[in-house]
């Protein structure tokens, strides 16, 4: 069955999680540094000059970029290659503090050992000492603000990593319930082909020994249905031209039956032939018209179809004749059809698509459906392998006799 969704068949991106762009988060970090490094420039710059030991813009340029240009180039991808490696888990706690406790303790010593290697060439009123003097120098008067940069950096991006997870589960969510939704929807498309299938085939029986040709005229027509029909089967919504194509065929097969007992008075706007509809939607509620109306008449029986915008509503209104005044059936008792027909408005519109069924006063019965109009974005939906076009066959679809 399509409906089930296996394991092998689910959708690569319900089982993958794309995670954080951690080059970009990169990116987006050189860009906060490149900030510091300007507002440092200018304050270090105004500094040394109220400290009555003024320093040129070119030194000033040249000590903030080293500075920050250590963490932006080197020590900040490093940090968030360990976010990547130890993600934060309960169960991985300790790992993930002892993994950063040492990276810690290694950044710091990288930032010392560059910052003692470039010295006074690079960092105005620096002494010169021998490295590893220097080198000590330099770790306890850094050693404080390399931790505090480095918990930040690693706090940003942790944080940015689970902003990440959180969306890629709410997108693995929404993929599922599409996935479910459109399984339920194959799943009610299934009960309703078998269904219509059987009703005519039971037509055909009763026609072998009376009416062979009127049959064998059947069978052929039911056979042009079919191969339209699974055509569009995988399509959730179709234009209302195509399914008036099904509706067309199926009436033709139903004229055979019933020849001069049916009439079929069918009004459709032409400017609304594009508006996208459930698919079968039209031909179980005819269906469900001739079971309960002509298919119980011994004369002519009567179904009046008319479809037409009604604001940003699309309204389908099927009106049939009945045995006698009163002798209606219950909404909760008109058969899968049209219990179907109501599932799958429910699927795809919620309380937007409306079914309801009432006796009237004449005798006679009606279904109604609401539905938002739409229409498909750009061109017109084509199954594949469906005939060209041949809605624009069906004119101002007037009464069928």
């Amino acid at each position: 069955m399509k409906a089930v969704v296996s394991a092998n068949e689910t959708s690569p991106s319900l089982v993958h999680s794309v995670g954080p762009r951690w080059l970009r988060v990169w990116m987006g970090l050189i860009g906060l540094w490149i900030v510091f490094c300007i507002l440092g420039t200018w304050f270090n710059y105004q500094a040394m000059l109220v400290r009555s030991h003024p320093i040129s813009w070119t030194q000033a340029i040249r000590m903030n970029v080293a500075e920050y240009g250590i963490w932006a180039a080197v020590l900040t991808p490093l940090v968030l290659l360990l976010c990547a490696k130890f993600p934060l888990r309960r169960k991985s706690f300790a790992k993930v503090f002892s993994a950063h406790a040492l990276a810690i303790t290694g950044v710091t010593c990288i930032d010392v050992a560059i910052k003692t290697f470039l010295g006074g060439a690079v960092f105005p009123g620096a002494q010169t000492y021998p490295f590893f003097p220097q080198y000590r120098r330099y770790l306890f008067s850094e050693a404080e603000a390399d931790i505090q940069i480095y918990l930040l950096i690693a706090f940003i991006g942790y944080v940015v990593a689970y902003y990440s997870a959180l969306r890629d589960q709410e997108r693995h969510a929404a993929e599922l319930e599409t996935h479910l939704v459109r399984a339920e929807l194959q799943v009610l498309k299934m009960q309703l082909q078998p269904h219509f299938l059987f009703n005519t085939l039971h037509s055909v029986a009763s026609l072998v020994h009376t009416d062979p040709r009127a049959a064998k005229k059947m069978i052929c027509s039911l056979g042009d249905l079919l191969r339209a029909t699974l055509a569009a089967e995988d399509l959730p919504q179709i234009p209302l031209r195509r399914e008036l194509e099904f509706l067309q065929m199926y009436l033709d097969i139903q004229r055979v039956r019933f020849q001069d007992r049916l009439l079929v008075d069918l009004r459709v706007d032409n400017d609304i032939l594009d508006a996208m509809v459930p698919y079968m939607l039209l031909q179980p509620l005819v269906e469900n018209a001739i079971k309960h109306g002509v298919a119980r008449r011994s004369g002519l029986g009567r179904v009046d179809v008319e479809i037409r915008k009604d604001s940003a509503t699309l309204a389908i209104s099927v009106v049939n004749d009945l045995i006698a005044a009163g002798a209606a059936p219950q909404l909760d008792g008109l058969g899968i059809g049209l219990e179907n027909i109501r599932s799958r408005l429910k699927i795809l519109y919620s309380s937007r698509g409306k079914l309801t069924a009432r006796d009237l006063k004449d005798g006679r019965f009606r279904v109604e459906i609401e539905l938002p109009f739409e229409t498909a974005a750009g061109p017109r939906m084509t199954p594949a392998g469906a005939a060209a076009d041949p809605a624009s066959q069906i004119p101002a679809l007037e009464v069928e006799r």
